[in-house]
């Protein structure tokens, strides 16, 4: 009777690791694959290239799924190209960021003067939501002031 006892807790603990394992494996493969690819151009909404700052992709929960991913970010570049190379598939929130300027180098500048400010700060993506597919996407990022038409 003992023995028998001993056979059956072995055999339910092998089955909650195989189910573990099998399930984690499974977990791991879904999450764990790589984002899609995506580019493109960030300008003004009078179609000027932004010159600076970031973009961040961070993906929207829908359904069951409350932990999505993790966002992915990329620099714009000076002629408002930008490239996102892991940005997870689906409905994603874009946020733009304004480069902070620096002053020209060997510029000391005077104690009263106010610190340089870009002209890009304070403005938002016109479509703040836009959908990845798997295969990746080339992308127009409009930004302009919130409210503005």
């Amino acid at each position: 009777m003992n023995s028998r006892w001993a056979f059956a807790c072995r055999k339910a603990v092998w089955r909650a690791v195989v189910l573990g394992l099998a399930l984690s494996t499974g977990l791991v493969a879904g999450c764990g694959g790589k984002g899609a690819k995506v580019t493109g151009k960030v300008t003004t909404a009078d179609g000027k290239p932004v010159t600076g700052g970031s973009l961040t992709f961070a993906p929207i929960p829908s359904g069951n799924d409350r932990t999505p991913g993790k966002p992915a970010s990329a620099d714009v570049q000076s002629d408002g190209s930008f490239t996102v190379d892991e940005v997870v598939v689906g409905k994603c929130k874009v946020t733009y960021t304004a480069p902070s300027p620096q002053y020209p180098p060997n510029y000391t500048p005077k104690a009263s003067e106010p610190a340089p400010v870009s002209p890009f700060t304070g403005m938002v993506p016109v479509q703040s939501e836009v959908d990845v597919p798997a295969g990746g996407a080339t992308l127009e990022i409009k930004i302009s002031y919130p409210g503005a038409k």
